[in-house]
């Protein structure tokens, strides 16, 4: 069949010579409608660079095709750029196809953590060029500074790599080698994917099928090594293993098993166990990312959402450790700067007409600690100095002692306070209205020390009970009704908790957000009422009570993360801990409340029953 006017003019030429030669020229002898298309990859033309304007420096390392260099190139417009340079040692066209290919995928990719592609020259020798980052590689840098590196760091490099993993999801392109070996650092702060030398782009749905290569197999997923399948999810296996590397500070996965252990190994359910110092929700998160059925692993977008979390609770906890730690100290070093001059420390009292202290402390170089003491001189004298290095020891001692007792009374406190909640707890239960005490009088001036040497500490404080809740007509009081919803939504979460799945943890607590709410909404209605000079107290109780629905929250996030790591019932006391905590400082609130009623002459006492 003629498949234009040439075929058909040369079919009747033909036909009238009885011969079956075309009369046509026809180099290739086919149809001018097909031609052959070059399967070599596309030049990067917009990246080709000139050899000469590259000086090649020290060897770096070597990698799979070959040497890589340090070089300085020089730009257009005169600037000079430290590089590394990739070599290929085999210039056959089936290795250099394969060598360029890296170059090929790099040229389509912007992200700030991927490594940038500064150019390639194809001509033989071929050499990819790239942009050289200080610091290395991860590995080495890890090794170098585990002693440097913090947890808040090593977490952040972790979720920027997952960033670039995100980033390579959205195109449809799978790595295949993510290891800290190829992750560069480029400032303390700031780490860059790269090695794109086995990575391909894959379909919607669908897996690219390695050919026979080198795999490093002790990072791969079991549907890699057994079937050569990679996809994504196989990408989100390698990327737990590679945080595995950095929190155990580049040691190698599985060092102490050889290649062809390692699928009987993963078959059996055995996993890279927990470094000492990687964040208990960060593992749990990576055993997921190693599920044996690759459906079961979580996105790299659910994973930075993840990692970010991590990242931001690992800031906030080395906050309070290190306000713990300048606390401590503070304690410590006290002591050892009473030997300086007491003119400088300043110890001022300002008595009042009652006969104790209104305000006063110890301004010391590195810590306030406040001393009161009774006046012993008339109201206009304001100094009072130790007269002695050995005073002053006493003095510290004497308040070191002080904070003890309170300590120890802070204890009885809340151990009071557990029996009060488990009082109340068989009180709903049985639906028996509590039996309830007058508030207790303010508390008394401490007893006043002596002046002068010898300095006596103060007698201890009694411990006292916990303060019983006001027996007031409860008919029309609804704090006291939100206070006692709260208790028992507290006590159907430690009744419950052991049957409620992690993800119906949020129902119990949102409903703890929201009596809580109603407690403080109540309260918010009353101190019109009250006196000025009493809503301190109520107003920083308040405070407390968001500050304990917030941890109650982290609590729970917390548990969810551990529900299936050997964290789970730790997890669980914690949470029930913040709940616990919460309920007691409603009841605090409540007491504050009567408190201030009864000073402002607005409370109602019980109607006597008949």
């Amino acid at each position: 069949m003629a498949e234009n006017m040439v075929d058909l003019i040369d079919g009747y030429c033909r036909s009238e010579h009885a011969t079956d030669e075309s009369f046509i020229a026809r180099p290739n002898k086919g149809s001018d409608i097909y031609a052959e298309i070059d399967e070599r990859p596309k030049s990067v033309v917009k990246y080709g660079i000139d050899r000469h304007d590259i000086v090649l420096g020290r060897i770096l390392g070597e990698g799979f095709f070959g040497e890589v260099y340090e070089g300085m190139y020089k730009k257009s417009n005169g600037e000079r750029l430290s590089v590394a340079v990739k070599t290929c040692k085999d210039c056959s066209p089936d290795v250099m196809e394969k060598f360029m290919s890296e170059a090929v995928i790099m040229k389509n990719l912007n992200h700030p953590h991927i490594v940038s592609l500064i150019g390639v020259i194809e001509a033989n020798p071929v050499w990819i060029v790239m942009e050289l980052y200080q610091y290395g590689e991860l590995k080495n840098y890890l090794t170098e500074n585990k002693n440097k590196l913090t947890n808040i760091t090593l977490v952040l490099f972790s979720l920027q790599i997952c960033k670039a993993l995100v980033y390579l999801e959205g195109i449809n392109m799978v790595h295949r080698d993510i290891a800290v070996r190829n992750v560069l650092v480029a400032t303390a702060d700031c780490v860059k994917l790269g090695d794109f030398g086995l990575s391909r782009y894959i379909e919607d749905e669908e897996y690219y099928k390695a050919s026979v290569t080198r795999l490093p197999i002790k990072w791969m997923a079991p549907e890699s090594i057994n079937f050569r399948r990679f996809t994504t999810a196989s990408d989100v296996w390698m990327f737990a293993v590679c945080i595995w590397e950095i929190l155990s500070q580049g040691q190698q996965p599985f060092f102490w098993l050889e290649n062809r252990d390692i699928i009987n190994q993963l078959e059996q359910g055995i996993r890279l166990p927990k470094s000492d110092n990687c964040p208990p929700a960060l593992y749990s998160l990576m055993t997921r990312c190693w599920s044996y059925d690759p459906r079961d692993r979580p996105s790299f977008t659910e994973l930075v959402v993840k990692i970010s979390d991590v990242h931001r609770m690992e800031k906030e906890q080395e906050v309070e450790r290190e306000r713990d730690r300048q606390r401590s100290t503070n304690l410590e070093d006290c002591p050892s700067h009473m030997s300086l001059p007491f003119k400088a420390l300043c110890y001022c009292y300002k008595p009042n007409k009652q006969g104790y202290c209104i305000t006063c402390s110890v301004l010391c170089v590195c810590v306030c600690v406040c001393v009161c003491v009774p006046p012993f001189h008339q109201e206009g004298e304001l100094m009072v100095e130790p007269s002695s290095k050995e005073d002053a020891q006493r003095l510290w001692q004497m308040e070191r002692e002080r904070m003890q007792e309170t300590m120890r009374h802070q204890k009885q406190q809340m151990m009071e306070d557990n029996k009060w909640l488990t009082k109340e707890e068989r009180l709903l239960v049985g639906n028996i209205p509590p039996t309830l005490d007058l508030p207790r009088p303010p508390l008394q001036p401490r007893p006043p020390l002596r002046p002068r040497p010898p300095l006596r500490p103060r007698p201890p404080l009694r411990p006292r009970p916990a303060r019983p809740t006001a027996e007031l007509d409860r008919s029309d009081d609804k704090v006291y009704q939100a206070v006692m919803e709260l208790v028992q939504v507290v006590v159907q979460l430690k009744n419950d908790v052991n049957t409620l799945q992690p993800e119906e943890y949020i129902t119990v607590i949102k409903s703890v957000g929201l009596t809580l709410r109603s407690l403080i909404r109540s309260v918010d209605d009353i101190l019109p009422t009250l006196h000025k000079s009493i809503r301190t107290e109520i107003e920083g109780t308040q405070k407390l009570l968001n500050n304990d629905m917030s941890e109650l929250i982290s609590k729970m996030r917390l548990a969810q993360q551990n529900a299936i790591t050997s964290l789970k019932e730790e997890c669980k006391k914690q949470m029930l801990t913040a709940a616990h905590n919460l309920a007691m400082d409603g009841k605090n609130l409540l007491d504050a409340v009567d408190q201030a009623r009864v000073r402002a002459n607005l409370a109602k006492p019980k109607p006597e029953t008949p």
